[in-house]
């Protein structure tokens, strides 16, 4: 007996010792499997390197993940021989080494994921001849050349989704005539070659879900007889022809939701008498046809949610004998009323979806003794609109949220009690005995456990509490049911009150009314900078509002007079003046100024004796909305000596000019004379004083007149002697608009008189 015992230690300690002492990474766990085979599980993240120095070589699974990883696949991984599951994923592979799975002839699967791989080659998979998943999705791959996958020859299935890849050459999948899963979802496609898929004849589930793909050849679905499973969701397709299945026959699953078709044609689905699972949803489907699902007797899963469906006739439905879910949510366009009969020709249901469609008739779901499975969520149902679940008794989940529920009854508790999971998240309940008592007692005796439990809107010291976590004795007797904007908000799927959506909006809000504040003085500030600019020495003007003329103004011509011997000139110049200032009729005079009547707001202009009409004209008009700005002080200089005095006076400006004299034009204005009048032009405040007088024909006034009230000032350089040079300063003479009228030089005198210089130009 001793000696049995010995030996049966003997034979159990090597076993007990390799189980005890394996080798193992400190990033990984290892353990046995459910199939009782070794495996390293290395998600902690940090691991750089495999090898035998780490790991045993007879381990048989292989898992790492983690984003902190910076291993790469090399020559080291041949040394696990009875390796059967590899699978390292999220873990920044950058690629995959030449012949790295050289030798690992009991591989089956292989993932590699959610890394970066960018490039795969057909010696990457060299001696891989047992491999049966290959999963690349979630990488980088750009394209794939010809053969790539030529050494797999025993694989079934094949995951390149979410790739960049733009196109599928011809010999793609040269080789893999045995596989059996194929998806290409997630990659910009566009357009899908037949010919592409010449080698993989026995395909039966094929994705290419959101490719941006617009149609298929029908070419593509005659290479694919065996194709039962057809998912083309997300993508853009406007229509379907009636024979577009037409030689894929043993179609059980067709997806085709998230696309633009606007209509089901008639038998479009005629050959696919096995279909038993229908997706339609997120469609623009405006009408089912009678005869869209004629022949599809075995179809137990439709799914027309999300279009724009006006009503569902009943002839469109009635060969679904064995339809157990159909889904028609958010078709916020349907009547519900009319939805009675239809739903009378497939009382056979077990799972139906009416949400996001608006308050439910009552009688709704009498013929649905079946029913297992009810979403009414997002209705807005309150209360009184429960009743509408009362015929269905078998009900396993119920799916209540995003209502007005504030409270459930005795009755609708005591039917609640019986159902395995109900939702009533996203409704503002008031969590107190006469409110929520009932369902707080029927689920504290549930002997299941529901997903989600109800959660208080009311009081505001109980919000956010599950019911399952209440002391019913701690609660209020009976509040009042308020309504009011914050439980309404309560009962939308998402709760701004709870997650401070208001003040976001508020803080949105006030920047958005910063901006346009911010714009709206730009644009003030640029205006007002870029406005036109007509006086000389601009940067003294007083820019307050109270020193401001409103420049409402008519345009009336002055006219510089000659100064003794020189004839009068023809430089005019068109200046604005206010209503209160309009000129009155002026004299006439051989070197006067011809004036128009006032108030009539015509222009007046010179008209010398033997002076043509042609002469240049310097406007001085200002827009309407404009304002002149006032000089805060003027500095009146000394009066100047006599003329014939003058010639002896040193320049005292800067501002030069030159003045030509032409036959037939007494005084033709050049461009230099027309800037140097320009610039001379100023304009003083009404009423300041003249520095010294004016002249009447050729005689001096020597007593300081006032300017009158609402009279405009212009200061005028003289004609000098032809191409003579003078300074501005000396030139200067004043010119002044009063209210009464215009004054000429007739003889000797008139209304208004020449004034002598009052502003300096230097």
């Amino acid at each position: 007996m001793l000696f049995k015992w010995l030996l049966f230690c003997l034979c159990i300690m090597p076993a007990m010792f390799s189980t005890t002492h394996r080798k193992c990474p400190a990033e990984c766990t290892c353990s046995m499997d459910e199939l009782n085979r070794y495996q390293a599980i290395c998600t902690k993240g940090g691991l750089s390197s495999l090898s035998p120095n780490q790991l045993d070589k007879d381990v048989k699974v292989i898992i790492i993940k983690g984003p902190r990883n910076t291993i790469t696949i090399g020559p080291a991984l041949r040394q696990f021989m009875q390796l059967q599951v590899l699978r390292i994923t999220d873990s920044n592979l950058p690629a995959i080494g030449a012949e790295s799975f050289w030798g690992l002839k009991y591989l089956r699967t292989l993932d590699l994921s959610k890394n970066n791989i960018t490039n795969i080659t057909e010696n990457n998979f060299r001696g891989q001849d047992n491999l049966h998943e290959l999963d690349l999705s979630k990488n980088k791959i750009l394209r794939m050349a010809s053969s790539t996958f030529r050494h797999l020859t025993e694989l079934r299935r094949l995951s390149l989704a979410d790739n960049s890849i733009v196109e599928l050459v011809q010999r793609n999948f040269f080789m893999l005539s045995r596989l059996k899963y194929l998806d290409l979802s997630g990659n910009p496609l566009q357009d899908l070659q037949p010919d592409v898929f010449r080698d993989v004849p026995e395909l039966k589930v094929f994705k290419c879900r959101n490719c941006q793909l617009k149609k298929i050849n029908p070419q593509l679905y005659n290479l694919l007889p065996l194709l039962s499973e057809l998912d083309l969701g997300r993508n853009e397709f406007k229509f379907l022809d009636k024979d577009e299945f037409r030689d894929v026959n043993r179609l059980t699953k067709v997806l085709l939701d998230g696309n633009q078709l606007s209509v089901v044609v008639d038998q479009l689905f005629r050959m696919q008498k096995s279909l038993n699972h229908l997706d339609l949803s997120y469609n623009r489907l405006a009408k089912v046809p009678n005869d869209s699902f004629l022949h599809l007797n075995n179809l137990t899963f439709l799914d027309l949610s999300y279009n724009k469906l006006v009503r569902l006739e009943p002839q469109s439905v009635r060969n679904l004998t064995n339809l157990q879910t159909l889904n028609i949510s958010g078709n916020v366009l349907m009547d519900l009323l009319e939805m009675r009969e239809t739903f009378e020709m497939i009382p056979q249901l077990t799972h139906l979806s009416i949400a996001d469609m608006g308050q439910l008739p009552v009688g709704l779901l009498v013929p649905f003794r079946q029913l297992r499975y009810l979403n009414i969520s997002g209705n807005s149902l309150d209360n009184m609109a429960l009743q509408v679940i009362a015929p269905c008794r078998e009900l396993e989940f119920l799916d209540l949220s995003r209502n007005q529920l504030y409270g459930i009854s005795e009755d609708t508790a005591l039917r609640i009690q019986g159902i395995r999971n109900v939702r009533l998240d996203n409704n503002p309940l008031i969590c107190d005995e006469c409110h929520m008592g009932k369902l707080i007692n029927v689920v504290r005796q549930l002997q299941w456990k529901w997903d989600t439990y109800p959660i208080c809107f009311l009081p505001k010291s109980l919000r956010g509490a599950e019911i399952n976590n209440l002391d019913i004795g701690g609660l209020h007797t009976c509040l009042d049911y308020i309504s009011d904007e914050e439980q309404n908000a309560a009962s939308t799927s998402y709760n701004f009150l709870e997650h401070g959506g208001l003040n976001t909006l508020a803080i949105l809000g006030g920047i958005i009314f910063v901006l346009i504040t911010t714009i709206i003085l730009s644009v003030v500030v640029c205006f007002s900078k870029n406005r036109a600019r007509y006086y000389t020495r601009e940067d003294h003007l007083n820019g307050s509002d109270s020193k401001c003329l409103e420049k409402n103004l008519e345009a009336t011509t002055i006219t510089t007079l000659g100064n003794g011997n020189s004839p009068t000139t023809t430089t005019t110049l068109t200046l604005a003046i206010s209503p209160a200032a309009a000129p009155a009729n002026g004299t006439n005079g051989t070197s006067g100024l011809a004036g128009s009547p006032a108030g009539n707001g015509s222009t007046m202009k010179q008209q010398p004796t033997g002076v043509n009409e042609a002469g240049k004209e310097i406007n001085f008009t200002f827009p309407m909305d404009d304002r002149v700005c006032t000089i805060d002080e003027l500095v009146l200089p000394p009066a100047p000596p006599p003329p014939h005095m003058r010639h002896d006076l040193p320049s005292m400006g800067s501002l030069m000019y030159n003045v030509s004299h032409t036959p037939g034009n007494t005084m033709a204005g050049t461009t230099t004379t027309l800037a140097a009048v320009a610039a001379a032009a100023t304009v003083i405040p009404p009423g300041a004083p003249s520095a010294g007088g004016g002249m009447t024909g050729t005689s001096p006034l020597h007593a300081p007149t006032p300017t009158p009230a609402e009279a405009v000032v212009v200061v005028l350089p003289p004609p000098p002697q032809a191409g003579s040079v003078i300074s501005l300063r000396e030139a200067q003479q004043l010119v002044h608009l009063s209210g009464s009228g215009i004054g000429g030089v007739s003889g000797g005198g008139g209304d208004v008189g020449v004034l002598e210089p009052l502003v300096s130009v230097n």
